[in-house]
């Protein structure tokens, strides 16, 4: 079980390790971790969901920014970055055959060996007839040309947690009392914490996290992408409102049984655990490592934008009654401010292309980074 592996690697290290460490185990040891498990699942069978189980709308918009850059390039290769159950992948295939740009080769790349089962299963089994475009990877492909996409991806990088105590930035580290897990502040393991701390005047009791894994894994996107485009879609904000000072319980979250759950040290291995992106942290380390920043919105504008009305008029043309019932809850729930629509945030980083993509022309968003 996970939690006895984690209780022998803190043997190692004096019964203490960082969060980071934690969640990395938590979430993606290859055996027991949350993603890698064999009953893992997004949607009503799952503990969480995400915009493409809600509806394929948010596949279809998406294609309609992927079919732009696209032709901007003249390369029709996609990258998916995470591609969890596989269905934002069947459903972006769908549409962009719809569109006449069906991309020559779909990739995945995705660390999970359970995960990559369950998507080869999950197309093979409904979309046949793309199956032989879609390449799944196990590591970066280097001088990559074209669009890469990641929905969801950033928020479920493990991050290190922090509160200030006595007007001192410390880390909230993981140890044992009473063989449970439990926190235990410790001297910061970057001194980043005391710049945010100061920055942005975080009082006594603060509890924020920093993603000190943002910085390596940009560091490797820069050097696999040669010319094209990024889209990242995830739960975030800038910097300024990821650290206000009544922000106190910081974005760390987790998910059980479509649940939030308050302690993210319970149930290792049994519930999705997230926090929140820093899109300015992104944005800094993106144009350290040649990248350019194309467009920064909410998900809402960037859902308008490529044609979300359209497409809510014509899929709810044969619709039942229940059926067009159904439709508009979910878009509700897609553009709202309270769910997705505000709280999801859309970035592009683009490298070697200049354009204007669609997906932002609605809301400029970057002031806020």
């Amino acid at each position: 079980m996970i939690s006895d592996h984690i209780r022998h690697i803190m043997l190692k290290t004096n019964n203490i390790i960082s969060f980071a460490t934690f969640m990395e185990l938590a979430l993606y040891h290859p055996k027991w971790g949350y993603y890698c498990r064999d009953t893992f699942d997004i949607g009503k069978h799952g503990d969480f969901t995400t915009a493409p189980h809600l509806s394929p709308l948010f596949a279809k918009c998406l294609a309609k920014q992927i079919q732009q850059i696209i032709q901007t390039l003249n390369i029709s290769t996609v990258l998916e970055l995470g591609a969890g159950t596989g269905k934002l992948a069947g459903d972006l295939l769908t549409e962009l055959n719809t569109l006449g740009c069906l991309p020559d080769q779909y990739y995945i790349y995705e660390i999970s060996k359970g995960l990559q089962k369950k998507q080869q299963e999950y197309l093979l089994s409904t979309y046949p007839h793309f199956f032989p475009r879609i390449i799944w990877l196990d590591t970066l492909p280097q001088n990559f040309t074209g669009t890469i996409i990641a929905n969801e991806v950033l928020d479920a990088l493990p991050v290190n947690c922090f509160q200030i105590k006595n007007d001192i930035a410390l880390e909230r580290c993981v140890t044992l009392k009473d063989h449970e897990f439990s926190w235990q502040l410790c001297e910061p393991s970057t001194p980043e914490a005391h710049r945010l701390q100061t920055v942005y005047s975080l009082p006594n009791d603060y509890q924020f996290e920093i993603n000190l894994n943002l910085q390596p894994f940009i560091e490797s996107l820069g050097r696999s992408l040669k010319k094209g485009m990024i889209l990242f879609s995830d739960y975030g904000y800038g910097q300024k409102e990821y650290y206000h000072p009544e922000r106190k319980q910081g974005t760390l979250c987790c998910f059980y049984q479509h649940k939030q759950q308050a302690n993210p040290l319970a149930l290792p291995g049994l519930q999705d655990i997230t926090a929140h992106v820093d899109f300015t942290r992104l944005i800094d380390h993106a144009i350290d490592n040649g990248f350019n920043l194309a467009g920064y919105t909410s998900q809402t504008a960037f859902l308008l934008a490529t044609g979300l009305t359209e497409q809510v008029a014509i899929a709810e043309k044969n619709l039942s009654p229940k059926e067009a019932f159904q439709l508009h809850h979910a878009v509700k729930l897609l553009t709202l401010p309270t769910e997705m629509g505000e709280r999801i945030k859309f970035m592009a980083l683009s490298k070697n292309i200049e354009m204007n993509l669609i997906g932002f022309s609605l809301q400029d968003r970057r002031r806020e980074l």
